[in-house]
């Protein structure tokens, strides 16, 4: 991958992890979801994480040009990996 390429993958990430983030807050809120007593995490429902995910995923490709959906595409598998 060239590095424009590289620049524009990661520029899409960061959109996607900052829109999910956003996306997750605003339904933690709207929903009233609690810190698990278990661990303190507060968890959105799968199914509907399952939306927001594909909600981000669409917003980050209305923000970049048609010839980059390919790369950003292959790159989306890995976004939601832990590291």
């Amino acid at each position: 991958m060239a590095l424009e390429e590289e620049v524009i993958v990661g520029m899409a990430r960061g959109m996607f992890m900052n829109r999910l983030h956003l996306l997750r807050l605003t339904e933690v809120v709207r929903h009233g979801i609690r810190p698990s007593q278990k661990d303190g995490i507060m968890t959105v429902p799968a199914d509907l994480d399952l939306q927001l995910i594909e909600q981000a995923f669409n917003f980050v490709l209305t923000c970049f040009p048609k010839e980059y959906h390919a790369q950003i595409h292959q790159a989306r598998r890995g976004w939601l990996e832990l590291q």
